[in-house]
């Protein structure tokens, strides 16, 4: 994936569209900050992910693996992400 040629915006419309303002811009932050890591280096995508879940597990009294149970189950399933978020971004070869 050729990170610095990524467009967010496409992605940040859509979010925008969807969510409450005040959640909105908080993902949208998030994501801007995940993309300027994965310019730096894709691997510390895996250092952020991992950050946050024991973020979460440590805020909420709950376990990594807890948490991600959760996160998984309030996620989006795999056809509506396909179908609707998948297309905004550039395919990756990672994700084939």
């Amino acid at each position: 994936m050729e990170w610095d040629e990524l467009d967010p915006e496409p992605l940040f419309s859509t979010i925008r569209e969807e969510a409450p303002a005040a959640d909105a811009e908080r993902m949208i932050w998030a994501l801007e900050h995940i993309l300027a890591a994965g310019r730096i280096d894709p691997i510390l995508l895996d250092h952020f992910a991992a950050a946050a879940v024991c973020g979460l597990a440590y805020r909420d009294g709950e376990t990594p693996r807890t948490i991600l149970a959760q996160l998984a189950r309030r996620s989006i399933d795999d056809e509506a992400w396909q179908r609707e978020y998948a297309q905004l971004l550039p395919p990756s070869a990672e994700l084939h």
